[in-house]
C-alpha cells in the first residue's frame, strides 16, 4: 500500500461517522476510532488492550464470548442482530441499542475482527413513538367501533320502542273511532226514540 492510501485510509478510519473497533482474534480491541470513542464514553488509549466484551452489557457477556469464538471459528462479513435488538454499555454503565456489523481480515496469518457500530437511540426513539401511535390509533379504532355498536343498538331500541308507540297510538285511535261510532249509533237511536214519542204522544193528545 502506498503512502497515499494508508494516508486515505486513516482518514477514513479517523473521520467515520460510524464507531470502528479492530480487535484480534482473542477479541483484544486493537484500535478504536473517534466516533467509536465518543459513542462509548471512553478516550480511545482507555479501550486499546481491552477485551471487547467490555463494551457489552454485563447480562450479555457470556452470551457475546460464545457468539465470538464461532465466529473466530468461521468468520464471515455480515450484519448482527437479525430478530432480535442489540445493546452496549458505556463507560458510564448507560446501555443504549446499537446496530453491529462486521468485517474480518488476515494479517500475517492471524484474525483481525472489524467491528462497526452505529447508535440508533434516536431510531428506537422514533420507532417506539411509532408503536405507541400506532396502539394508541389501534385502541381509538376499537372504541370507535364499540360506540357504533352501542349507537346501533340503540337506534335499534329506540326504533323498537318508537313502533311499539306508534302501534299503541294507532290501537287507541281504532278504539277511539269506534267509540265515536257507537256514540253516533246511540245518538241517533235516541233521535229516533224521541222523535216516534214526540209523535205517538202528539197522536192521542190530537184526538182528545
Amino acid at each position: 500500500m502506498s503512502s497515499l492510501d494508508a494516508s486515505h485510509m486513516l482518514s477514513l478510519f479517523e473521520n467515520a461517522t460510524e464507531g470502528i473497533i479492530l480487535t484480534d482474534s482473542r477479541g483484544t480491541i486493537v484500535l478504536v476510532n473517534p466516533a467509536a470513542a465518543r459513542i462509548f464514553g471512553y478516550e480511545a488509549p482507555q479501550l486499546i488492550g481491552k477485551q471487547v466484551e467490555v463494551l457489552v452489557p454485563q447480562r450479555s457477556k457470556q452470551d457475546h464470548v460464545t457468539l465470538r469464538d464461532n465466529f473466530y471459528a468461521h468468520p464471515q462479513n455480515r450484519v448482527m442482530g437479525h430478530g432480535r435488538d442489540l445493546y452496549a454499555v458505556k463507560k458510564d454503565g448507560t446501555e443504549f441499542p446499537v446496530e453491529v456489523s462486521l468485517s474480518h481480515y488476515r494479517k500475517d496469518n492471524e484474525l483481525f475482527v472489524i467491528v462497526f457500530i452505529i447508535d440508533i437511540t434516536f431510531r428506537k426513539q422514533i420507532e417506539n413513538n411509532l408503536a405507541r401511535q400506532q396502539q394508541e390509533t389501534e385502541k381509538l379504532a376499537q372504541e370507535l367501533k364499540k360506540l357504533n355498536i352501542e349507537l346501533e343498538a340503540n337506534v335499534k331500541q329506540r326504533t323498537a320502542n318508537l313502533q311499539e308507540a306508534m302501534a299503541r297510538l294507532e290501537k287507541s285511535q281504532k278504539e277511539l273511532g269506534a267509540a265515536l261510532d257507537k256514540e253516533k249509533e246511540l245518538s241517533e237511536i235516541k233521535s229516533r226514540f224521541v222523535s216516534m214519542a214526540s209523535h205517538e204522544f202528539r197522536t192521542p193528545l190530537s184526538t182528545i
